[in-house]
C-alpha cells in the first residue's frame, strides 16, 4: 500500500490519508469497566449539575410564577365583590335559558361562563399579563428535556456497566432519543412515531419516556396558548352595580304617616281622629284631624294643611307624590287590584329603600238602572232610590234629600253628589248629626262619619260627558238613561284603606305587602268627601267634579268609567288628607351604584389557565427532584453532555472537549487546520486537527460485508482521561460510533446548520 511522505498509508480509493486508533479487543461478555485496567474514574462534577438542574427549572418555572402571581395579585387587590344587599331589596338577575347548543357553545368561547370575578382594572392589560408566560412557553421545552436527559443518561450509563446491551440503543434509537432531547416540538415526536409504527421494533427504555415526557410538555406548550387566548376573548369590560350600606343614623324618610305635632300646635296626636263634643247636650261625634273649625258651625269646616294639599293636586313644588300599584292585594285577592299610595319625590335610581306609607283602593260599579233612575220630560223628575235607607235627588251633593214635589227636583245644584252607607248593599245611609244645636244657631244637620274599612258608597253625576255620547258604544244605557241627551250616572263603589309596606330598588317598586288599615281610617279619608258641599271643603267638591270629568271623558263604556272614577277617587282621598302627614323614616336602605366600569375575568378560563400552568410548573419540579435525587448527577451531568449533536460530534472526531464548548466554532476552526495540515504537535486539543475515530473493525468482530445477527447497540464507556466515550457493540465487541454521527452531524452539516462548516466538512470527509 502507498504512503505519502509522512509515512502515512494513503487509501487507493479515496487517496486520503488512513487514520487508525488503538482498539482494545473484547468479546460481547466482557466487563465495560474493566476494559482498560488503567482507566481512570470518570469525573464529577456537581456543582455543574446543580446548575444544571437549577437552569432546567428556572428557566421555565420562575417566569410561569412570577406571571402567575402577578396576575392573581392584579385580581384579587382589584376585586369587587358585587353585594346582594339586604335580602329584602334583593334583585335575582335570572340569566335566560339557553335555546340550543350552538348558543351554548358561544356563550361559553365569548364569556367563559357565568361565574366570574369583577376587577376595577383595565381588562387589556389583565390580558397582557396573562398572555406573557403562553408566548414564551413553547420555546422552553428543551430546557425541560435537559432534565430529562439527566434520566436517560443514567440508564444508558447503569446498563453499560452492567454489559446490559439488550436494554441499550440501537444507532437509529439513539439518534432519536438524541432529537426527543433537543425538545424542539413535534419533529423528534413524529419522527419516533413512525420509526416505532414502520419498524415494529421495541424503543428501549429511555425513548419511551423522552416521547412522553416531551409529548406533556410539547402538548402543555399547545394548550396553554389556547386557553390564554380563550381567556383574553372572554374578558371584557362591563359595567356592573355596588351596593353600599348606610348608617341607620343617615336614612332618608321616604315613607309617611300622621304628623303628631307639637305641644303648642297638634296636629294628630291621638291617631286619625278623636272625640269631640258640642252643646250642653252632651252630644259628641268623632272628629277626623284632617278637618278643623274654629266655631262649631258647618260653615267653618276646613283642610287642615290646605298649602300641602295644593301643592299635590296642582303639582306644585313638594316631596309628596302618590304612587300606584297594580296586582294582588292579599292572600284572599282573586284578581288584580290597583292601589294608590303615599310616595316621595325624592327617591331614584341611587337609592333602594323599604318604607312605610298607606294607600287606598277603590272599586265601582255601574248602578244607574240598579238604583232606579227616574228621568221624565214632564216633570224633570231626578230621583234615585238604590234601597229604601239609600236614596235621593242626583242634583244634590248628598243623599236622602227628598225634594217636596216634582216642581222642587233637579234644583239642588250640584253636577256631583256622594253618600256613604253601611254596607256594599248600600242599604242605609250614614246617620245624620246636629252639628250646632247647643250653641243657639241654627239647627243644621249634616251627615256623620262611619268607622269602618273598607267605606261603602255611592256617586253620581249629571253632565260627564258633557252632550256627546260619541265615545260611549251603542249609547249605554247606564250613562245615558232612557235615550237621554244628558249624561247622568250613578256609581256603586267600595274604597278600602291599606297599611303599606313597600320596597324601592333601582328605580322602581321592589314588592309591595298591604293590610287592611284599623276602620276609623275609613272614616278619616272620607271625610272631606262627606262634608264635600261645605264652602270650606271645596277642594273635595272639585275632586269630585274632575273625577267625573276625567272618567267621562276618557270611557268609551259605563263599566269603564266605573274603573277610570274609582282611581281618581283614590287618588283624592290621599291627596286631601296629604297635611297632616309627615315624612317616616326608612325601615333599611342602601346606597346603589350602577355605574361602575370593570374587568369581566371569567372562572373557568382563568383557573385552566392557572391549572395548566400548575401542572406544567410541578412537572418541571418533579423532574428536577428526580434528576437530582435518582440520576447521580455528579456522575450523569457529564454523561448527559453527551446525548447531543455536539456530544456525538465530539464522539465522531474522538476531541471530548468539544462537548463544552463552541461546536461551530470549534469545528470551523479545526477543519481549517485538517485542510491545511494542522499543527499536529501541538499541545492543546484546539491547536490540534480534527482525527477521524477508530473506525476499523474490533478484534473478534465479523469480517466486512458479514451480516451480524443483532443489530449494534450504543454504549457509554469510560476512558483514560476519565471522561466517557460512546462506544458501539457490534459482532460481539465493543468499538468506536463513527456510524451515529452520519446522522446528525453530517446531515446538518450539509443543511447548512453549521454555516460554512458544512461545505468544508462534506469536501474533508
Amino acid at each position: 500500500m502507498a504512503t505519502n511522505m509522512d509515512g502515512d498509508k494513503i487509501d487507493p480509493i479515496t487517496e486520503k490519508p488512513i487514520v487508525s486508533a488503538t482498539v482494545t479487543s473484547v468479546t460481547a461478555d466482557s466487563d465495560p469497566g474493566a476494559l482498560e485496567s488503567d482507566t481512570a474514574k470518570p469525573s464529577r462534577d456537581l456543582k455543574q449539575a446543580i446548575y444544571a438542574i437549577v437552569g432546567g427549572v428556572a428557566l421555565p418555572c420562575i417566569p410561569i410564577i412570577v406571571v402567575s402571581a402577578v396576575l392573581l395579585y392584579v385580581i384579587f387587590k382589584h376585586r369587587i365583590v358585587p353585594r346582594e344587599g339586604w335580602p329584602d331589596l334583593y334583585v335575582a338577575t335570572a340569566k335566560a335559558a339557553t335555546g340550543n347548543v350552538t348558543t351554548l357553545i358561544k356563550e361559553i368561547r365569548h364569556q367563559g361562563g357565568n361565574a366570574a370575578y369583577y376587577v376595577e382594572y383595565n381588562p387589556s392589560t389583565i390580558t397582557t399579563i396573562a398572555s406573557w408566560t403562553g408566548r414564551v412557553i413553547p420555546y422552553l421545552s428543551s430546557s425541560i428535556m435537559a432534565l430529562v436527559a439527566f434520566f436517560a443518561a443514567r440508564h444508558i450509563v447503569i446498563k453499560s456497566k452492567h454489559g446490559d446491551h439488550t436494554q441499550l440503543p440501537t444507532p437509529e434509537q439513539l439518534t432519536l432519543l438524541i432529537s426527543l432531547l433537543g425538545g424542539s416540538g413535534f419533529g423528534p415526536l413524529k419522527e419516533t412515531a413512525l420509526y416505532r409504527w414502520g419498524r415494529k421494533e421495541k424503543l428501549v427504555a429511555p425513548l419511551p419516556a423522552a416521547f412522553a415526557a416531551l409529548g406533556v410538555i410539547t402538548l402543555l406548550g399547545l394548550i396553554i396558548p389556547i386557553v390564554d387566548t380563550w381567556f383574553g376573548v372572554a374578558t371584557q369590560p362591563v359595567t356592573i352595580t355596588q351596593l353600599y350600606n348606610t348608617s341607620t343614623k343617615a336614612y332618608h324618610s321616604y315613607g309617611r304617616n300622621l304628623d303628631p305635632g307639637t305641644t303648642d300646635s297638634a296636629i294628630c296626636p291621638d291617631g286619625p281622629g278623636y272625640q269631640a263634643g258640642s252643646g250642653s247636650s252632651g252630644q259628641s261625634w268623632w272628629w277626623p284631624c284632617n278637618l278643623f273649625t274654629t266655631i262649631p258651625h258647618p260653615a267653618n269646616i276646613f283642610l287642615q294643611g290646605a298649602v300641602a294639599v295644593a301643592d299635590l293636586q296642582l303639582s306644585g313644588t313638594t316631596n309628596d307624590m302618590l304612587s300606584n300599584y297594580t296586582g294582588l292585594l292579599s292572600s284572599d285577592s282573586t284578581q288584580n287590584q290597583t292601589m294608590f299610595f303615599y310616595a316621595d319625590s325624592r327617591s331614584s335610581k341611587t337609592l333602594d329603600f323599604k318604607a312605610q306609607t298607606l294607600g287606598i283602593s277603590t272599586q265601582c260599579i255601574i248602578a244607574t238602572t240598579t238604583c232606579g233612575y227616574i228621568d221624565t220630560n214632564e216633570t224633570d223628575y231626578q230621583a234615585f232610590k238604590c234601597s229604601d235607607g239609600f236614596g235621593g235627588d242626583v242634583s244634590y251633593c248628598y243623599p236622602n234629600v227628598w225634594p217636596a214635589n216634582a216642581s222642587e227636583s233637579g234644583l239642588g245644584g250640584c253636577t256631583t253628589g256622594i253618600g256613604y252607607a253601611t254596607d256594599a248593599q248600600l242599604s242605609s245611609a250614614a246617620p245624620m248629626v246636629n252639628f250646632t244645636d247647643a250653641d243657639g244657631l241654627s239647627e243644621t244637620e249634616i251627615q256623620g262619619f262611619l268607622q269602618q274599612n273598607p267605606t261603602y258608597f255611592a256617586t253620581w253625576g249629571i253632565g260627564f260627558p258633557a252632550l256627546d255620547s260619541r265615545l260611549f258604544l251603542n249609547g249605554d244605557d247606564q250613562v245615558f238613561p232612557n235615550s237621554s241627551s244628558q249624561a247622568t250616572w250613578i256609581l256603586n263603589c267600595s274604597s278600602t284603606v291599606y297599611d303599606v309596606t313597600y320596597t324601592y330598588v333601582n328605580g322602581a317598586l321592589h314588592s309591595f305587602n298591604a293590610t287592611v288599615a284599623e276602620p276609623v281610617w275609613g272614616a278619616f279619608f272620607s271625610a272631606p268627601f262627606t262634608w264635600s258641599w261645605l264652602g270650606g271643603l271645596m277642594p273635595a267638591k272639585l275632586s269630585l267634579e274632575n273625577a267625573a270629568y276625567f272618567a267621562g271623558s276618557k270611557a268609551s263604556t259605563g263599566a269603564e268609567m266605573a274603573t277610570l272614577w274609582a282611581q281618581e277617587y283614590s287618588k283624592a282621598a290621599l291627596q286631601l288628607s296629604v297635611g297632616v302627614f309627615q315624612p317616616l323614616v326608612n325601615d333599611i336602605e342602601q346606597i346603589r351604584n350602577s355605574t361602575i366600569s370593570v374587568a369581566r375575568i371569567p372562572m373557568v378560563p382563568l383557573y385552566l389557565l392557572l391549572g395548566f400552568k400548575f401542572i406544567y410548573v410541578i412537572v418541571v419540579i418533579l423532574l428536577a427532584i428526580g434528576a437530582y435525587c435518582f440520576t447521580h448527577p455528579a456522575e450523569t451531568e457529564v454523561v448527559k453532555a453527551q446525548l447531543s449533536v455536539q456530544g456525538l460530534a465530539a464522539a465522531h472526531f474522538d476531541q471530548p472537549d468539544l462537548v463544552r464548548k463552541n461546536v461551530v466554532q470549534e469545528v470551523q476552526s479545526r477543519l481549517e487546520l485538517a485542510k491545511n495540515g494542522g499543527s499536529p504537535t501541538s499541545d492543546t486539543p484546539a491547536g490540534q486537527p480534527l482525527k477521524r475515530a477508530a473506525t476499523e473493525p474490533a478484534m473478534g468482530s465479523a469480517p466486512a460485508g458479514e451480516a451480524t445477527e443483532e443489530p449494534a447497540k450504543v454504549g457509554l464507556m469510560p476512558t483514560c482521561a476519565g471522561t466517557w466515550k460512546f462506544v458501539l457493540l457490534a459482532d460481539g465487541a465493543w468499538q468506536s460510533v463513527k456510524p451515529i454521527v452520519q446522522t446528525l452531524v453530517l446531515n446538518e452539516a450539509k443543511d447548512g446548520k453549521f454555516g460554512a462548516i458544512g461545505d468544508a466538512y462534506a469536501a474533508w470527509k
